[in-house]
Order: structure tokens, then sequence, then C-alpha cells
């Protein structure tokens, strides 16, 4: 895959125009190297009545950067898409006190040749993908999604 093409402060902007509730909760595009991205949001906005991570906030986080990762791959690729969560899982490992992340990868060659292969064929595919939400670079939640890319 050639390297990456969309900057993070590019996608930062897209996500807080088109999905409100990105910029409501500081959130933003750390990383895009082409294959991994990353977000970032504060706790600050996103604190419960405990002052650690609203739930919602960190599945929502989760959620995003399986979101970010296909659109970028989707963009750099200039395939015109629409993306929907059709699944979401999350597994809360340990309470978030401090500053967030979740790290989204691409899936191996064959999974993301078969995903884009399914788009094209029948404008409409599913993809699996995991993410990881980090605080203090410790493991804190495991997000599962399934998203539906369709084209238009």
């Amino acid at each position: 895959m050639s390297p990456a093409t969309i900057s993070p402060a590019a996608e930062t902007a897209y996500l807080h125009g088109e999905i409100p509730l990105t910029r409501a909760m500081g959130m933003a595009v750390s990383l895009w190297d082409g294959r991994t991205v990353t977000l970032m949001a504060p706790l600050a906005p996103n604190r419960n009545h405990t002052d650690t991570a609203f739930g919602g906030a960190i599945s929502s986080l989760g959620i995003m950067a399986g979101y970010c990762l296909i659109h970028l791959m989707l963009e750099e690729r200039r395939i015109s898409n629409r993306l929907l969560i059709q699944k979401s899982a999350l597994d809360y490992l340990r309470p978030i006190d401090a500053d967030m992340t979740a790290t989204a990868c691409l899936p191996e060659e064959a999974p993301l040749a078969e995903f884009l292969d399914m788009l094209r064929r029948k404008r409409r595919a599913r993809l699996t993908l995991n993410t990881h939400v980090l605080c203090r670079r410790m493991l804190a939640a495991t997000h599962t999604g399934l998203y539906v890319a369709m084209l238009y």
C-alpha cells in the first residue's frame, strides 16, 4: 500500500464537520500511516460522575477508530462511499482516568482484497475491525465493529 496522503488534521476536520459528536468529544486523529489509524480524546469532555471516561464516550471512540480507518482507506483509493456501523461490541477492561487513544489497523491483504472486490461488484461490503482503546499506554477496552460500506 502506498504512503498515506490524507493528513490527520484533514481527517479530524472532516470528522468535526460531518459527525458533530467528534468535535464535542475533542476527538482528533493523531496518526494515519496508510494501514493504521489512531484517534485521541481528552478525558475532560468525556468524563462521568466518577471522574473516569463515560462508557458511551469509550464506545464512540472505538467505533470512530474503525470508521476512520475504512473512510481513509477508501478515500485514498478515491472510492466514494457511505459508511455505517452494523454491529458494535465493547469490552471494558479497566477504568479510564486520563486521556485515551483508540487504534485500528487494516486487516491482512486477503480479507481486505475480498472486501474491496465485494464493494466493487455488489456496491456494498462488510468488514469487521478490532480497535484497542488505551489509557496511560495500558489496554483499557477492546472494540469489535462490523462496518458496512456502500458505493454512491
